[in-house]
């Protein structure tokens, strides 16, 4: 078996089945994090066949970040254990966190590590996409005749085979701008990408997210924007003005739409429901950060409904972050997502995704789901040219 083959193929499905979490075997140990597990054995076994490990001067960046992210959980694990905020190792996090940091250590070694995520990529579209489409017949057809209770959220939000609808929120969250996408560059008919990113927005709306509808909507608004902005001509100082109005727009939208959500709770529970209870976990997990502000307290939820450290979620990626990790954990984040930020800037498309990324986390805590540190990854060390003129070899494995 061709491992160089495979590696691509097994990842992209191990990310999508990351979101089966309703399918776990031993602890937090489900189809996805074996698939990623087997992914990583199938990387050494291709970097001992090349008999060379490949370094480049952006991996060498990655990697001590990386390593400095990996120092830090170690340290706030370490003292969140005498503080008793978090067990010695919270294995949950602790391989969420992993499992995606040492696969992308990995495949930096590769000569073509680049064209690996791009396939994988695609692998991880294509098999979320028949994912979703299984979803959709059963939420159209099936379901008439055969209710299935194991598909749902407390009998009420869809959520596949995802224990937390949330987890499916995450999968779909990144579809319909990859369909958008591929249909620019003509990969795919555009019949099919409409075809998909309908199916997605239909099993959506059926998970009842308001995380998820916020973003898409937003991230729509900023693309059709941008879209029409490029088709108008003004002075390149009227833009910066422009810029800045709908940039201020768009960040009282947003507050707009909060208050919108918590205001409506007598007439949809739901949706109040995950908003007020946000508001209480954001307070709790801010409360946990103030005990420990450059060092957190340990890899795991640190936040409560009714007190801080009750294991609870945040809720807010910023803030569950700082609260597990301190500001040494958010300045190593910050430094990989502006990375992101600086590699896909002319690249319309990878800015939305990475965009729609930015404000889900405001809603939930990304950082454990190995689909956004790849989203991330991807978009960082996205560049046209590869750099294996710029490559050395290191060490000769042998």
């Amino acid at each position: 078996m061709d491992s160089n083959k495979m590696i691509p193929i097994l990842l992209g499905i191990a990310l999508s089945s990351t979101s089966f979490t309703k399918i776990r075997f031993i602890g937090p140990i489900g189809i996805g994090e074996l698939l990623l597990t087997l992914t990583a054995i199938f990387l050494i076994i291709q970097l001992a066949n090349n008999q060379k490990i490949y370094v480049s001067e952006k991996s060498i960046k990655l990697v001590s970040l990386l390593t400095t992210f990996i120092l830090l959980a170690f340290i706030s694990n370490l003292f969140g254990a005498f503080k008793g905020t978090i067990e010695i190792i919270d294995f949950r996090d602790t391989i969420a966190f992993l499992l995606p940091i040492v696969l992308i250590i990995l495949v930096v070694h590769l000569p073509d590590y680049q064209e690996i995520l791009t396939k994988a990529a695609l692998f991880f579209y294509i098999f979320s996409q028949i994912y979703i489409y299984c979803c959709l017949l059963y939420i159209l057809i099936i379901r008439n005749f055969l209710y299935i209770d194991f598909l749902y959220y407390y009998s009420t939000r869809f959520s596949g085979l995802s224990l937390n609808p949330n987890q499916l929120a995450m999968l779909t969250l990144t579809l319909p701008i990859i369909s958008i996408y591929l249909m620019s560059r003509g990969k795919i008919p555009k019949y099919l990408g409409t075809l998909n990113i309908v199916a997605v927005v239909w099993v959506g709306l059926k998970i009842e997210s308001d995380a998820l509808i916020l973003t898409w909507i937003l991230s729509l608004l900023i693309y059709s924007y941008v879209l029409f902005f490029k088709t108008i001509k003004i002075k390149k100082n009227l833009k910066v003005i422009v810029n800045i109005f709908v940039l201020s727009f768009l960040i009282s939208l947003l507050k707009i739409a909060l208050d919108i959500f918590k205001s409506v709770s007598n007439l949809f529970d739901e949706a109040s429901s995950q908003s007020s209870i946000r508001y209480v976990l954001w307070e709790n997990g801010i409360k946990a950060f103030f005990t420990s502000p450059l060092i957190g307290n340990g890899t795991k939820s640190q936040s409560g409904l009714f007190a801080p450290f009750e294991g609870d979620e945040a809720h807010n990626t910023l803030i569950d972050l700082v609260s597990m990790l301190g500001l040494f954990g958010l300045v190593v984040i910050l430094l990989l997502f502006l990375w992101a930020i600086l590699s896909s800037r002319k690249n319309l498309y990878y800015l939305i995704l990475l965009l729609q990324v930015f404000i889900f986390s405001n809603f939930h805590n990304v950082l454990r789901q190995p689909i956004i540190w790849f989203v991330l990854f991807f978009l960082l060390l996205n560049n046209p040219k590869q750099e294996t003129n710029s490559s050395r070899i290191v060490t000769k494995i042998g």
